[in-house]
């Protein structure tokens, strides 16, 4: 019996993880959205997700005696998700973002190492044959030219899978925590380390008060209707998860993310081999989908 609600647990765990990550998969439409409206990548970023940041903030405070016991843990697990998410964003803003994309869902490969060495993670034989069927998905994608030369948005790529990796695997270490924390601090990381990276970079055009305050709607029903609770039942399902499987799951976005760049950006065509690539990836996370009576105890999820 006990058995039994664990497996529907994880399954609706798995399957809000996946269809949360297909959200994620359009995540690049309102940056180029907003960049046609003259607001630069970087600066969109900041305000898609200053609501959430500011909304989250409010809820901690009046939740302060619930949320203060746990505060450390969410910070901490705010920084690797929020600076995932940052470098991702600018990966897509500085560079091309189908392999900003993939680039990002190397995050099975490190989340199942992290798993493995910190979490005593124990994958059964599905596990490791979704990871292979995945990463030979990546490489068909990634041989393909998509018309766009490698650029520092593709190692800031690299990096939002590796910090995201961190972040997940931070969530499944604490156990329940609250998700106000966790989101609140992601949410401030990002907007904070993007501003961090415009200082460093260089500045960028700032965009024309006029037109912000003309969007502002625009921005927030995006931050708090869409990207919000996209995050917060990635959060919610990651604590009944290991941060391998979830990897995998979101590897919905990248289907999402690869059919609507290559249908909308005409430099972002796919050729053959790369559909052949997209196919795979959605094998892997059918594969890790797949019943296995191996999955029971701490290797279960």
């Amino acid at each position: 019996m006990l058995a039994s609600a664990h497996e529907k647990g994880v399954g609706w765990a798995s399957a809000a993880v996946f269809l949360s990550a297909s959200l994620w998969g359009v995540y690049w439409v309102p940056i180029r959205y907003f960049g046609g409206k003259g607001i630069d990548g970087t600066w969109t970023l900041v305000l898609m997700n200053l609501p959430a940041a500011l909304v989250l903030t409010v809820f901690v405070v009046a939740t302060w005696r619930t949320q203060r016991p746990y505060l450390g843990a969410a910070l901490l697990v705010g920084l690797g998700t929020g600076l995932g998410l940052a470098c991702y964003g600018l990966g897509i803003v500085y560079g091309s973002v189908i392999r900003a994309t993939l680039l990002f869902y190397l995050t099975p490969v490190w989340s199942t190492l992290i798993g493995l060495v910190w979490l005593g993670e124990r994958p059964g034989w599905q596990r490791w044959v979704a990871i292979a069927l995945g990463l030979a998905g990546l490489g068909a994608l990634v041989a393909g030219n998509v018309g766009i030369p490698l650029n520092g948005g593709d190692v800031l790529a690299v990096f939002s899978g590796i910090f995201w990796a961190i972040g997940g695997s931070l969530i499944k270490r604490a156990g329940r925590i609250p998700m106000g924390g966790m989101s609140m601090a992601q949410y401030w990381v990002l907007c904070l380390s993007v501003m961090g990276f415009l200082l460093v970079a260089g500045p960028r055009p700032m965009p024309d008060a006029a037109v912000v305050i003309g969007l502002v709607p625009v921005f927030m029903i995006i931050s708090l209707a869409l990207i919000l609770p996209g995050v917060a039942l990635i959060f919610w399902a990651s604590q009944f998860l290991f941060p391998g499987r979830v990897g995998l799951l979101m590897m919905s976005e990248v289907l999402v993310a690869v059919v609507t760049a290559s249908i909308f950006l005409p430099d972002e065509r796919l050729a053959l081999l790369q559909w052949l690539g997209a196919a795979l990836i959605v094998g892997a996370s059918i594969v890790e989908l797949l019943p296995s009576r191996r999955r029971r105890g701490r290797g279960g999820s």
